[in-house]
């Protein structure tokens, strides 16, 4: 089953990034001192890694070292890393939220800006359980609706299931879906018959098909579920910076 829109398509010729440049190389909407917050991020991580590797490995040297203890302060460092780096980026997120200072312009405490544009939300699936997936698909379609501007917004089931019993209650359920909140028109859905490129193939099959017909698309998980207000103000911040992403 294919329920489409009308087809817009959208070059979306395929890059090398080794080749590849910027046409921006640097976004309007970053600060003016983005190095020495890259230099706060990156390099407060590399200095507590530091530390905690010389810790851990003063700790296994202390009776002499084997090849699986080398092994085993390989993976600690790469998993401190990973971590540091983590709690080091949400200080600065919390640092930037405390001092109130929002590139973008998104204030979730004032008004909800009216939306000017078109913009396709896609829900990639890949052999998920249908229900739950379309669950929080209608939870996120209703919240939409209810901030009044459901007319600027297309949603879009794109479908990589490979099991034949899922991809028919995929099917049953969309239609129950559409049904209850009644979307006809608005609430789309497509399964490819061969998941080449997996779910970044599947979204350049969609951007290449429909992208011509809205200016930005927002990408969500099967298992995402967003409220209509927070999705409105990120749009509207898209329309506002389109260089952005």
């Amino acid at each position: 089953m294919a329920v489409l829109p009308a087809e817009h398509p959208l070059a979306m010729p395929e890059q090398s990034l080794r080749d590849g440049y910027l046409h921006a190389p640097r976004q309007l909407t970053a600060p003016a001192n983005i190095g020495l917050r890259r230099l706060y991020v990156f390099g407060t991580t590399a200095l507590m890694t530091l530390a905690a590797s010389a810790m851990m490995a003063r700790v296994l040297a202390s009776g002499g070292i084997n090849v699986l203890e080398v092994c085993l302060l390989a993976l600690f460092v790469l998993l401190f890393a990973w971590v540091a780096l983590s709690f080091v980026g949400s200080l600065a997120g919390l640092q930037a939220l405390l001092r109130g200072r929002r590139k973008l312009g998104i204030y979730p405490d004032t008004p909800l800006p009216a939306l000017r544009e078109r913009t396709a939300l896609l829900m990639p699936t890949y052999n998920e359980d249908p229900r739950r997936m379309m669950a929080g698909l209608q939870a996120i379609y209703e919240s939409v609706a209810a901030t009044g501007q459901l007319d600027h917004f297309d949603f879009f089931v794109l479908s990589d299931t490979t099991r034949e019993a899922t991809g028919r209650a995929e099917e049953q359920v969309f239609a129950r879906l559409v049904q209850a909140t009644g979307g006809a028109g608005r609430l789309f859905y497509r399964r490819r018959a061969s998941n080449v490129g997996r779910k970044a193939g599947n979204i350049a099959d969609w951007v290449r098909r429909f992208g011509g017909a809205y200016p930005q698309m927002l990408i969500l998980d099967a298992d995402s579920l967003m409220t209509g207000e927070v999705i409105v103000r990120l749009v509207s911040a898209m329309e506002n910076h389109p260089r952005s992403a």
